[in-house]
């Protein structure tokens, strides 16, 4: 039984069509500490907070198949973005979402040049204009505050 089908009853009514799914991919990451008590000389010190040590694991999951397609281990401290150029051989038209720690505008025109959709959070700090705004009909999440294609501004823009 899939993921999906077992907590539908607790998901809202809006859902990808079968064609959706198949282009959906999933991105996120997770630390594992290792040997906390043994290795204790591990990993960086922080001037202020915990020291990290141990692996963290990146996964990109292919929606419809509900598996990993791509698992890539770490050092703890690497930051999540860093994993986003290690996402290749995507095709055309697909879409991938991920969480603001994988802010990369450089992958993002990337991901733009070669059609691929990406949904993700912006940071506080994030610049861009809206190109188009999109009405949101009335039976969408209530979460959903607004509906915008984007021009996206960093570097020297």
């Amino acid at each position: 039984m899939s993921i999906y089908r077992k907590h539908a009853q607790f998901l809202a009514d809006i859902r990808l069509s079968d064609a959706d799914m198949r282009r959906l991919y999933i991105m996120d990451s997770t630390t594992i500490s290792l040997f906390k008590n043994i290795l204790r000389g591990v990993g960086r010190n922080p001037k202020e907070g915990k020291k990290k040590g141990g692996i963290k694991a990146q996964t990109t999951i292919k929606a419809s198949e509900n598996v990993p397609c791509l698992i890539r281990y770490s050092e703890a401290v690497r930051h999540d973005h860093m994993f986003l150029n290690e996402v290749h051989n995507l095709a055309t038209g697909s879409i991938i979402t991920f969480d603001k720690g994988y802010v990369d505008y450089v992958q993002y025109e990337a991901f733009t040049k070669n059609c691929i959709w990406y949904v993700t959070r912006f940071k506080d700090n994030a610049l861009y204009k809206a190109r188009k705004e999109y009405d949101i009909p009335d039976e969408a999440d209530s979460g959903v505050l607004k509906d915008e294609e984007i021009i996206l501004y960093y570097g020297d823009n």
